[in-house]
C-alpha cells in the first residue's frame, strides 16, 4: 500500500509539457491586413504549452532561425505565409534540427498548413500541440531547394506569379503587374518548350510539355480526380499539360470537372523517384505556392524524412 507522502506525491506529479517556440514574420501572410501585435497575443493565449520564446524573421531571418533552433523548443511554430514557413522549415531542416516545426495558417493559400492539419485555424492548432504526435516527412528538392507539398513549372508558375501580385503588402500597380504576368503565362501555356525525364527504376521517359506540378506523395490525389501513385514508397508524381490551343485551354477545365485530369488526353501523369527539365528559356517555379527561379535546367528528386514536423493523430 502507498503511504499518504507517496500517494501526495503521485497527485502532485504532471505530465511535461511541450516547449514551444514561435517563429513570426509580421510582414507576411494574413499579418500584413491585420494588426499583427494583436495576432501574435492571440496565439500566445490559445498556447497551452509552455511558450519558451518569440523570434521575428522580418529584419534578420538567419538570425532569428538560428535563435530558435538553439532555444532548446521540442517544437517550433511557424507564423506567417506558406513562403516563411518553406523557407523556415528548410533553413532548420538543413541544420539538422530536432525540433518538431508546426506551420500555421495564416498566409494566402496556405498549402503547408492544410496538408498537415486540414481546416483548423492557427489558435486551434496552438490549443491541441499537447495531443499531436511527431512525424518525419518526405519532402521534394529541386536545385538545393526544398518544398513539402508541390512545385510548379512553367505557365501555371507564371499564373501564380500573377495571383501574387494581387495579395495585400504588394507593390504598388498591383493590377497591371497581375495583368502582363497572366498574358505571359497564357502565351507560355501553348508553347510545349520544356523538356522533361520522369526517372522511374531503371526506366526513363521523355516529354515536353508546356508547364507542370510535380508532388510528393500524394499531395494532390483528390484534387481534379488524380488519383494517388500505387506505391508507399517516397516518390514524385508529375502532372504534365501540353496544350495547342485555346480550344484545349477551355477543354481542360471541362474534363477536369466531368471526368478528372487523370482522365485527360491533354495531360500526363507518371511517378518516379526524380524529375529532370530543360528549357532554352529561364524556367519559372513556385515552391509550396511561392515564387523560385530555376535558371534553364531543374532536377527534382525526393528527400525522404527530410522534415520533422507535429501533426494530430490519425
Amino acid at each position: 500500500m502507498k503511504t499518504d507522502t507517496e500517494t501526495d506525491g503521485t497527485r502532485n506529479k504532471s505530465p511535461k509539457k511541450l516547449r514551444v517556440a514561435l517563429i513570426v514574420n509580421s510582414r507576411s501572410g494574413s499579418l500584413v491586413e491585420a494588426d499583427a501585435e494583436a495576432a501574435i497575443q492571440s496565439l500566445k493565449d490559445a498556447c497551452r504549452s509552455e511558450l519558451i520564446d518569440v523570434f521575428e524573421v522580418a529584419d534578420d531571418f538567419e538570425a532569428a532561425c538560428l535563435a530558435a533552433h538553439e532555444c532548446g523548443a521540442d517544437a517550433i511554430a511557424i507564423a506567417g505565409g506558406d513562403g516563411t514557413a518553406r523557407s523556415v522549415m528548410q533553413m532548420l531542416a538543413k541544420r539538422g534540427c530536432r525540433a518538431a516545426l508546426v506551420p500555421l495558417p495564416l498566409g494566402t493559400a496556405n498549402i503547408l498548413p492544410h496538408r498537415l492539419y486540414g481546416d483548423r485555424d492557427a489558435g486551434t492548432i496552438m490549443s491541441e500541440l499537447e495531443n499531436y504526435l511527431v512525424d518525419d516527412i518526405d519532402a521534394g528538392m529541386i536545385n538545393g531547394e526544398y518544398f513539402i507539398v508541390a512545385a510548379a513549372v512553367g505557365f501555371p508558375a507564371v499564373m501564380g506569379r500573377a495571383r501574387e501580385a494581387m495579395r495585400p503588402g504588394g507593390r504598388d500597380h498591383a493590377f497591371s503587374t497581375a495583368w502582363r504576368r497572366a498574358r505571359v503565362a497564357f502565351k507560355h501555356m501553348l508553347i510545349p518548350r520544356i523538356r522533361f525525364k520522369m526517372r522511374s527504376g531503371k526506366s526513363a521517359t521523355r516529354f515536353r510539355a508546356s508547364g507542370a506540378f510535380v508532388a510528393i506523395n500524394d499531395s494532390l490525389s483528390g484534387f481534379a480526380g488524380i488519383e494517388p501513385p500505387e506505391t508507399a514508397k517516397p516518390v514524385l508524381q508529375c502532372i504534365a499539360f501540353r496544350l495547342r490551343g485555346m480550344w484545349d485551354f477551355f477543354g481542360l477545365g471541362v474534363e477536369a470537372l466531368a471526368r478528372g485530369l487523370g482522365q485527360s488526353r491533354r495531360t500526363r501523369i507518371l511517378d518516379g523517384e526524380q524529375v529532370v527539365m530543360t528549357s532554352r528559356r529561364a524556367l519559372p517555379v513556385m515552391l509550396d505556392g511561392e515564387p523560385a527561379f530555376a535558371h534553364h535546367h531543374a532536377r527534382i528528386r525526393v528527400v525522404p524524412k527530410a522534415v520533422r514536423v507535429l501533426r494530430p493523430p490519425e
